[in-house]
């Protein structure tokens, strides 16, 4: 048996890096353990792309929580940024691209065309929503509370709103209304489900590099992110193990007391941090008698049915599409309601007709990703069903071939351009709902056994790449050692 800890930290994902350093920095003993070879879970580079490698998860932050990055010191450890402000760009079949960038008025200038009204109401909805998101802040970004009953009573009326409602009582426009959808399919949810409008407020509330509802790619990568955390939890003293896969939790008394790894090797802690998933460390690493059989029934009836899968390609030249703006978001989807199509389809089990994409092309603001003459070409899809009747390795080759069809509509040639393809298949994680998303801190990250304590993107609002859930969770487990102190 390892010598006693003060924390384990299951997983060396952005969150369970944070939760160790921030743990460490307040003078706890803190062991990661990290199943995969390389840390940095889905951030780290390591999916086949011919002789290249990329993240298995997106290439871009939209929600990195200012404070980690100051107290952790990541920009003195090397986290520089690639493209600050991703600007979001809604490719058309019909007519011109949507531009829909930080400057109003020029965005406006290009809805016109396809909708004066729309035009005119899009800078006045853009001031209130983003008002509006700020002051939630005091919810998502710490354990406040709203400031006044106007905004409470907004807050009521998102909860039970749906963002296809919302955008149909705001624009006319199709293609405004079906850009803007793409990123009310995040988590799985359909733009029909109420409370979806939530997910538009919480993406407008985070900050990225100063600015409200930025979208940045760090230079070098996520990994490149990976690797400022990982110096900021060596630099606090932090114990990081790879290979180290664990079996099972830990008990005495019913509560947490360390992991027991496949290799046999037990570590004993005073408290356990997971950075995965709540349904995976709940009902794979402890039993149900620990969870409680009623909590541990609940966690198996609901499971994630729909999620979001993506292609990553290498690229012989840059798609055309690029050319428009370097630092684009490009979103594919034609209607609204062939999102909430999709959505129903993909609750079925069925790959949708109608896919909705994300394409970013990294490699234009960040040459270090590739070698001179390769693009990459990074692809979210959504949605898609996570447990498909006929699996995954017979569906992502149909899924391959009608992304690069889709692409192939706005940069001709791109197929032919092709030298390298992955897919990543959606996960199997917590399902959306609202009352997560509204839930306080502790809610999100305590579990029903004594001592163990989530901290990846299970414990955000919204599953992001944040810091923020490590970093209260962090704060809650130190005053809990220093209460054990006294």
């Amino acid at each position: 048996m390892s010598e006693p800890r003060d924390v384990i930290v299951i997983g060396a994902s952005p969150g369970g890096l944070v939760a160790a350093a921030y743990l460490a920095l307040a003078g706890a003993s803190v062991t990661v353990l990290e199943a995969e070879a390389v840390l940095g879970g889905a951030c780290a580079s390591r999916l086949p792309l011919g002789d290249l490698t990329a993240p298995s998860g997106s290439h871009t932050l939209c929600a990195l929580d200012p404070r980690v990055v100051k107290d952790l010191m990541l920009v003195r450890r090397g986290l520089r940024f690639a493209a600050r402000d991703l600007t979001l760009i809604g490719l058309r079949t019909d007519g011109k691209p949507l531009v829909l960038g930080r400057d109003a008025h020029a965005a406006a200038r290009s809805i016109a065309p396809c909708s004066a009204r729309d035009a005119e109401r899009f800078r006045g909805f853009r001031r209130d929503h983003f008002a509006f998101a700020r002051a939630m802040r005091a919810l998502w970004w710490e354990s406040g509370a709203l400031g006044g009953a106007a905004q409470r009573d907004e807050l009521r009326r998102l909860s039970v709103t749906s963002a296809a409602a919302m955008l149909d009582a705001v624009f006319e426009s199709e293609g405004l209304k079906a850009t803007f959808a793409f990123d009310a399919l995040q988590d799985g949810i359909s733009p029909a489900d109420a409370g979806s409008s939530l997910l538009f407020a919480w993406r407008a509330a985070q900050e990225m590099c100063g600015l409200q509802g930025a979208v940045a790619i760090p230079r070098g990568g996520p990994a490149a992110f990976v690797e400022a955390l990982v110096a900021a939890a060596q630099a606090a003293g932090v114990e990081m193990r790879t290979g180290a896969r664990v079996a099972r939790l830990l008990l005495a008394r019913d509560a947490a007391s360390g992991a027991a790894l496949v290799s046999g090797e037990e570590i004993v802690a005073r408290v356990v941090l997971s950075s995965l998933s709540r349904r995976r460390t709940l009902l794979e690493l402890a039993s149900a008698g620990a969870t409680g059989f009623a909590a541990a029934a609940r966690l198996r009836r609901h499971t994630a049915e729909v999620g979001e899968g993506k292609l990553v390609l290498a690229l012989s030249s840059a798609p055309g599409f690029a050319a428009l703006q370097p630092a684009g978001r490009f979103v594919i989807v034609e209607r609204l309601e062939s999102c909430v199509a999709a959505h129903a389809e993909a609750r079925a089990g069925r790959l949708p007709g109608e896919l909705a994409l994300e394409a970013i092309v990294p490699t234009s603001v960040d040459r270090t990703l590739a070698p001179v003459g390769t693009h990459l070409l990074s692809v979210l899809i959504r949605p898609l069903p996570v447990s498909p009747p006929e699996g995954w390795t017979e569906l992502s080759q149909l899924v391959g071939k009608r992304v690069l069809a889709l692409l192939e509509c706005h940069a001709p040639g791109l197929s032919a351009s092709v030298t390298a393809m992955n897919f990543v298949e959606p996960r199997d994680c917590d399902p959306h709902t609202v009352e997560h998303t509204l839930a306080g801190w502790s809610d999100r990250i305590a579990t029903p056994i004594d001592g163990l304590y989530l901290c990846g993107e299970a414990a955000e609002p919204v599953s992001a790449i944040s810091g923020r859930a490590a970093r209260i969770a962090a704060a809650i487990v130190a005053a809990r050692l220093k209460g054990e102190a006294r």
